[in-house]
């Protein structure tokens, strides 16, 4: 097998993989807290060449920024998240 066939035979392949995650109907697992780590700038500096002028970060340290996760049961397809939504508790009074 020449390796352009090898190559086509491949991706044709993963097309039909890719298909399959796609027409998957997703029965997802319970979310999971998987926090991410993050590298920030903490603090910049004004840098001048001659008439330029920009700004350069001082240097970085890694955060830790909160996602969550879920993963199908079927595909193995992972979701992450960043967003978050309130969901309103009610109480009502329970007679006897």
């Amino acid at each position: 097998m020449k390796p352009t066939d090898k190559i086509n035979d491949l991706q044709r392949q993963i097309a039909e993989e890719q298909a399959k995650v796609r027409n998957c109907k997703h029965d997802w697992t319970d979310t999971k807290y998987d926090p991410e780590t993050v590298r920030e700038s903490y603090g910049y500096r004004i840098e001048a060449h001659g008439s330029d002028f920009w700004t350069v970060p001082e240097g970085y340290h890694d955060v830790q920024k909160a996602r969550w996760s879920r993963t199908c049961k079927e595909c193995g397809k992972v979701e992450y998240t960043y967003e978050q939504e309130t969901v309103q508790v009610i109480k009502k009074p329970k007679f006897q």
